[in-house]
């Protein structure tokens, strides 16, 4: 329990969920962070490497977590610069990401606090543009005994590979083409596995919460450009960066859906 403070929460037994959802695909969240900002990582494991999509907030450690399953290298990629999606990218050697995002995640520009009193203007914004009520802490429990509540800042990532439209990452018996898709974010991409029909689409495509298009870094013109470039994927499972797994259906009344209420 952290003490000396006026917050007293209490150290949570494991910091992520990890839930397999297909052979050799796991789903990874982290249960006592506010819901606004829980986002999904997604772990395929691969013959010769292992693909790590986005990477939570950066407060609790994954590849401590994840040992079980990381006994390859891992390749982690980051599908856009908000700071729920590229947290803990810093803990793995093999970091990459689109260009347009670097910046961002370079100088961790997009960094978030975790009290109320310290979050900074871009998140009060954020919870405005979502109509969230602003909660005074964005966690319920702590990762591990003396985190440090108050002091917490997103790591900032150098990139090691930059990830541009048509790019493949291979993982040996699997292979992912990256779909640069701006709109949410200028440098947001999604990864597509054609051989399984597995669209990996961070914010880019989520069901059960709005499309953000309305953040400082969005695009309404270049986020419905992007998603009715999606819709011509047959894709049958999607996985998204917040809420379930969905297929082609959902997702083509998620993206009709956008396309009605922007009038575009």
């Amino acid at each position: 329990m952290q003490s000396g403070s006026e917050h007293e929460l209490e150290v949570a037994p494991r910091w992520f969920e990890v839930t397999e959802v297909a052979d050799g695909v796991f789903r990874i969240t982290e249960p006592y962070v506010h819901a606004y900002v829980r986002s999904n990582s997604w772990l395929i494991r691969g013959r010769d490497s292992h693909l790590l999509v986005d990477s939570g907030l950066g407060i609790g450690k994954l590849p401590d977590e994840l040992a079980d399953y990381l006994d390859r290298p891992v390749i982690a990629v980051a599908t856009h610069a908000h700071f729920d999606h590229f947290g803990g990218l810093a803990e793995f050697a093999h970091r990459a990401a689109h260009r347009d995002d670097g910046e961002v995640i370079e100088r961790a520009g997009d960094y978030v606090t975790l009290t109320a009193s310290t979050y900074p203007v871009a998140l009060l914004d954020e919870f405005d543009a979502a109509g969230e009520p602003v909660p005074e802490l964005l966690i319920n429990a702590l990762p591990y005994d003396g985190f440090d509540l108050t002091a917490f800042r997103t790591p900032a990532a150098s990139i090691t590979r930059w990830l541009a439209d048509g790019d493949v990452v291979s993982l040996g018996d699997r292979s992912f083409e990256v779909w640069h898709a701006p709109g949410h974010s200028p440098g947001s991409i999604c990864l597509w596995e054609a051989a399984s029909a597995t669209l990996i689409s961070g914010d880019v495509i989520v069901d059960g919460e709005p499309l953000l298009d309305e953040l400082p870094r969005s695009s309404k013109t270049d986020f419905a450009a992007s998603l009715r470039r999606l819709r011509e994927l047959p894709a049958v499972a999607v996985l998204a960066g917040h809420g379930p797994v969905f297929g082609r259906g959902r997702a083509h009344e998620i993206i009709a859906g956008y396309l009605t209420s922007r009038g575009l």
